[in-house]
């Protein structure tokens, strides 16, 4: 978990930085959404062979060569279905945290939208692997 503190001069420049980190996130989802329906079809394939080979011959066939390095996992020799696994997992994080991003865009401009005759203000942000989860208004001196 990767903490940060974030200083803003006003809400616009927050919102600016939370409208680049909704791009940023958009472009990595769609990345990796290319990746996995270009490995998708060679992993379902695969899978197939697998467990018709596995039905033929009445064995169960070990799916992957994974070494635990204290937490660590190396995997030896991945296959597309590892991959397309390991892509999933990523799409579905990303969405969640495009979600919750969205979610906070609007949140701040309905609160900047009501503090906006308010001047001389900072704004001290904490993040949580880039989700912003406090602000604080600090006073300029």
């Amino acid at each position: 978990m990767a903490m940060e503190l974030l200083r803003f001069s006003s809400f616009e420049e927050f919102l600016k930085h939370l409208n680049s980190q909704i791009e940023r996130t958009r472009a990595q989802l769609s990345e990796h959404l290319r990746r996995y329906n270009e490995i998708k079809d060679r992993a379902e394939r695969l899978k197939s062979i697998e467990e018709r080979l596995a039905k033929a011959l009445g064995v169960k066939l070990e799916p992957v060569n994974e070494i635990d390095l204290k937490g660590l996992k190396l995997v030896v020799g991945a296959r597309p279905t590892d991959e397309a696994q390991v892509l999933m997992e990523v799409i579905q994080s990303l969405r969640n945290k495009l979600e919750v991003l969205m979610k906070l865009q609007k949140l701040v401009e309905d609160v900047a939208k009501n503090l906006q005759e308010i001047s001389g203000m900072i704004l001290l942000v904490e993040t949580v692997n880039d989700i912003p989860v406090k602000i604080l208004l600090c006073e300029t001196k």
